[in-house]
């Protein structure tokens, strides 16, 4: 007894060590992604003009369509199930091949189409060469998601560092010796391939040529629904790109990507690894409201002391920040960056939400909240087109936060919190975040900006803002302390 005892404890502290162990390799495989890629386009926007931007703007949306809709449907009901064999992951892998090669097929077919539909012609070799990327990876997509089913994030992190390392390094080399968008194709190829070849390496499973008897009526179900969340959700993140390409053509749709390229470096740095913090903290609430409203004032708070500085900052700096350190033909990205922070704040926000529905049961609401804003978005976005960038730009923005206070309400219901207490709760990084943008405000209009005045800007503004943090605690300690928490983010989240 004493000895099985034993070994039940023994294995549930090994469990909790590869825990702890994945989600720091998790968070390491997200921000190599995020911080590396950010850094590769950093360098090519300088080398690769706008209307190249577009291009394969354009070509990465079709990528992330099929994706979403077709690759995730296949792996994500395979990794859901309660104990998946390599029977069934093989079969995945053969399924997805399958599925790789017919796409890719499609897009070969239809590339002289497509390119005449944006009326450029070399828009057709761009996607012939972006098949190869949707076929790594289908390929990919099973092995990927054997190791998070697995919790090995370690040949994750690998395998987001060396191939986003080599094929910037690539892309950037071509961009200096002017080849323009196929600097950013090769990019992109030599990228997922060397991904797909490092997963392969380090996986130490080679799939078998499945059995029969592989249960399909049993995972179509249970695919048609990922595919068709997977679809909403790809027009909910890509559905402003679409709109600007179909309506503006390449060039604008360069200028829009930029816009959105700076702003979600934000949101997927910090808003996606915060939100991670959201099911261990809402688990250990439990069904207490009080637990329920520290963890979630904790969760937001500290996602709205990261972001919001940050994004006002950048909206504030925008035009000085990219005529300095990108050239004067991004310019017109300015204005929409402004729109899109504020977008990508209540984004975080929203998805926080979200996991707290979950937490209560409340499933649907993530669901319908999703569609409306989906389909919001979209018919604004499709009116606000009419006026240009910022017009879509302002769409997106004004459906999300249309939509917004439904799911709060209920969040607030469910904690037994009101709107006033909760901005009471984060008055210290919302007034902080206030106090900062004056700052700046006021000597951007004494300023002639420059790469030296930007940098003392920056480093002004984040002064400001921490030592007005600090005032608005000291006068108000019920006031959320974001900072004492992240500062203390090595200890596991307890709810009072």
């Amino acid at each position: 007894m004493s000895t099985d005892i034993h070994q039940d404890v023994q294995s549930d502290v090994q469990a909790k060590a590869r825990l702890g162990s994945g989600a720091v390799w998790s968070i390491l495989d997200n921000l190599a992604q995020q911080v590396l890629s950010f850094l590769v386009f950093v360098a090519l926007a300088r080398l690769v003009a706008p209307a190249e931007f577009g291009q394969i703007a354009i070509a990465h949306v079709i990528v992330s369509f099929v994706r979403q809709t077709v690759f995730d449907a296949i792996t994500h009901p395979v990794a859901r199930t309660e104990s998946p064999t390599d029977a069934l992951y093989s079969w995945a892998f053969w399924v997805c091949c399958m599925a790789a090669l017919l796409m890719s097929a499609l897009i070969l077919v239809s590339a002289d189409v497509v390119s005449r539909f944006y009326a450029h012609p070399q828009l057709a070799q761009v996607l012939a060469w972006m098949s190869l990327v949707v076929m790594a990876t289908g390929i990919a997509a099973v092995y990927e998601a054997r190791l998070v089913r697995r919790m090995a994030f370690k040949p994750l992190a690998i395998r987001s560092v060396v191939s986003v390392s080599i094929g910037g390094c690539v892309g950037i080399a071509m961009a200096l010796r002017d080849y323009g968008v196929m600097a950013l194709v090769a990019q992109q190829v030599i990228t997922s391939c060397l991904a797909l070849g490092l997963l392969v390496a380090q996986a130490r499973w080679r799939p078998q040529f499945p059995a029969k008897g592989i249960p399909w009526r049993e995972f179509l179900p249970n695919a048609s629904r990922v595919s068709v969340t997977g679809f909403f959700s790809f027009l909910g993140s890509q559905g402003d790109t679409v709109l600007v390409s179909v309506f503006m053509g390449s060039h604008a749709t360069g200028i829009y990507s930029f816009a959105k390229r700076l702003v979600s470096a934000i949101y997927l740095v910090i808003g996606s690894s915060l939100l991670k913090l959201a099911i261990p903290a809402f688990a250990s609430a439990g069904n207490s409201p009080t637990a329920r409203a520290d963890a979630y004032v904790r969760i937001v708070g500290s996602t709205v002391f990261l972001m919001a500085p940050l994004l006002a900052g950048l909206s504030l700096l925008a035009q000085p920040m990219i005529s300095v350190f990108f050239g004067e033909v991004w310019s017109p990205a300015a204005p929409i960056v402004a729109l899109l922070s504020g977008l990508y704040l209540l984004l975080a926000v929203s998805q926080i939400n979200d996991h707290l529905m979950f937490a209560i049961g409340a499933r649907s609401v993530p669901v319908q909240r999703g569609l409306a804003q989906t389909l919001l978005a979209l018919l604004l976005g499709w009116i606000g087109a009419h006026w240009g960038l910022a017009g879509t730009a302002a769409g997106f923005f004004l459906a999300g936060a249309l939509v917004w206070p439904w799911p709060q309400a209920i969040a607030n219901q469910s904690m037994s919190f009101s709107v006033t207490q909760l901005l009471l709760a984060l008055k210290s990084p919302l007034l902080a975040t206030l106090a900062m943008s004056v700052a700046l405000w006021l000597i951007l209009q004494q300023t002639v900006p420059n790469t030296t005045a930007l940098v003392g800007m920056v480093v002004g503004g984040a002064l400001v803002y921490l030592l007005a943090h600090w005032l608005v605690i000291k006068v108000s300690p019920s006031s959320h302390d974001a900072l004492a928490d992240l500062v203390h983010l090595r200890r596991p989240i307890r709810v009072s």
